[in-house]
C-alpha cells in the first residue's frame, strides 16, 4: 500500500477505535448515542477523504474502502440501535424526561 495512504487511514482509525472502545464503558444511552454519532462523522469523514484520493490503484482502494464503510456501517446501525433505546428512557415523559436522562 502507498505510505501517505496508510498514514491517512491511521489517522482515521485511531479514533474510530477509541470511539468504539469507549462505547463499551459508556454507562447511559444518551452518552452511547452521541459516541456513535461521532464515530459516524469520523468514518464520513475518512470515506469523503478516499472518494477526493488521486491515483489509487484497485488493491489499495478496495481495501481502504473495505475498512471504512465497516466503520460507517457499524457506527450507523450502533447509532440507530442506541438512539431508540435513549428514546424509549424518555418518551413518555416529554422534555423533562430528556433532560433527566442526560445526567
Amino acid at each position: 500500500m502507498d505510505e501517505k495512504l496508510v498514514a491517512a487511514c491511521q489517522m482515521f482509525l485511531v479514533p474510530a477505535t477509541i470511539l468504539f472502545g469507549a462505547l463499551g464503558v459508556a454507562t447511559t444511552e444518551a452518552l452511547k448515542s452521541l459516541l456513535c454519532l461521532i464515530g459516524a462523522v469520523v468514518s464520513a469523514a475518512w470515506l469523503y477523504r478516499l472518494y477526493r484520493w488521486p491515483g489509487l490503484s484497485d488493491a489499495d482502494y478496495y481495501t481502504a474502502f473495505a475498512l471504512a464503510y465497516i466503520f460507517f456501517a457499524a457506527a450507523i446501525v450502533a447509532s440507530v440501535v442506541h438512539f431508540r433505546l435513549w428514546h424509549k428512557e424518555w418518551k413518555d415523559r416529554g422534555l423533562t424526561g430528556f433532560v433527566e436522562t442526560l445526567r
